[in-house]
Protein backbone atom coordinates (compact mmCIF):
# COMPACT_ATOMS: atom_id res chain seq x y z
CA UNK A 1 0.00 0.00 0.00
CA UNK A 2 1.49 3.28 -0.70
CA UNK A 3 1.97 6.17 1.62
CA UNK A 4 -0.79 8.37 0.09
CA UNK A 5 -3.52 5.51 1.00
CA UNK A 6 -2.14 4.58 4.25
CA UNK A 7 -3.13 8.74 4.78
CA UNK A 8 -6.53 8.20 2.70
CA UNK A 9 -7.53 4.96 5.25
CA UNK A 10 -6.29 6.53 8.16
CA UNK A 11 -8.49 9.87 7.81
CA UNK A 12 -11.15 7.75 6.91
CA UNK A 13 -10.78 5.52 9.79
CA UNK A 14 -10.42 8.74 12.27
CA UNK A 15 -13.90 10.43 10.28
CA UNK A 16 -15.52 6.91 11.53
CA UNK A 17 -14.12 7.60 15.10
CA UNK A 18 -15.64 10.96 15.21
CA UNK A 19 -19.03 10.14 13.36
CA UNK A 20 -19.87 6.33 14.20
CA UNK A 21 -17.62 5.22 17.75
CA UNK A 22 -19.76 2.42 18.41
CA UNK A 23 -19.27 0.72 14.94
CA UNK A 24 -16.01 1.69 14.67
CA UNK A 25 -15.42 -0.36 17.53
CA UNK A 26 -17.20 -3.15 16.33
CA UNK A 27 -15.13 -3.34 13.35
CA UNK A 28 -11.80 -3.50 15.35
CA UNK A 29 -13.31 -5.88 17.98
CA UNK A 30 -14.43 -8.06 14.40
CA UNK A 31 -16.85 -9.94 16.30
CA UNK A 32 -20.69 -8.87 17.13
CA UNK A 33 -21.15 -8.41 20.90
CA UNK A 34 -24.13 -11.21 20.95
CA UNK A 35 -23.26 -14.52 19.04
CA UNK A 36 -26.45 -16.08 20.65
CA UNK A 37 -28.21 -15.53 16.76
CA UNK A 38 -25.03 -17.15 14.96
CA UNK A 39 -25.32 -20.13 17.80
CA UNK A 40 -28.62 -20.48 16.92
CA UNK A 41 -28.24 -20.62 13.43
CA UNK A 42 -25.61 -23.35 13.22
CA UNK A 43 -27.53 -25.74 16.02
CA UNK A 44 -30.82 -25.28 14.05
CA UNK A 45 -29.00 -26.14 10.90
CA UNK A 46 -26.78 -28.85 12.09
CA UNK A 47 -29.96 -30.22 14.08
CA UNK A 48 -31.85 -30.40 10.43
CA UNK A 49 -28.70 -32.23 9.09
CA UNK A 50 -28.70 -34.97 11.45
CA UNK A 51 -32.44 -35.11 11.55
CA UNK A 52 -32.61 -35.67 7.56
CA UNK A 53 -29.61 -37.90 7.97
CA UNK A 54 -31.56 -40.37 10.12
CA UNK A 55 -34.61 -39.67 7.61
CA UNK A 56 -32.39 -41.12 4.93
CA UNK A 57 -32.72 -37.65 2.93
CA UNK A 58 -28.58 -37.29 2.34
CA UNK A 59 -28.30 -34.47 -0.14
CA UNK A 60 -30.42 -31.91 1.83
CA UNK A 61 -28.79 -33.19 4.99
CA UNK A 62 -25.24 -32.75 3.83
CA UNK A 63 -26.54 -29.38 2.34
CA UNK A 64 -27.75 -28.61 5.77
CA UNK A 65 -24.49 -29.76 7.90
CA UNK A 66 -22.53 -28.23 5.13
CA UNK A 67 -24.26 -24.52 6.01
CA UNK A 68 -23.82 -24.83 9.42
CA UNK A 69 -19.96 -25.58 8.75
CA UNK A 70 -20.09 -22.36 6.48
CA UNK A 71 -21.94 -20.20 9.45
CA UNK A 72 -18.89 -21.74 11.80
CA UNK A 73 -16.01 -20.92 9.63
CA UNK A 74 -17.84 -17.25 9.15
CA UNK A 75 -17.86 -16.80 12.90
CA UNK A 76 -14.19 -17.11 12.77
CA UNK A 77 -13.87 -20.32 15.19
CA UNK A 78 -10.93 -23.13 14.19
CA UNK A 79 -11.22 -26.40 15.36
CA UNK A 80 -7.66 -26.73 17.35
Amino acid sequence: MSEAERRTLSEIEMRLMDEEPALASALVAGKPGNPVLSYALVALFAGLGVLLLVLGSFGPALGSLGFAAVLVLMRGYTWR
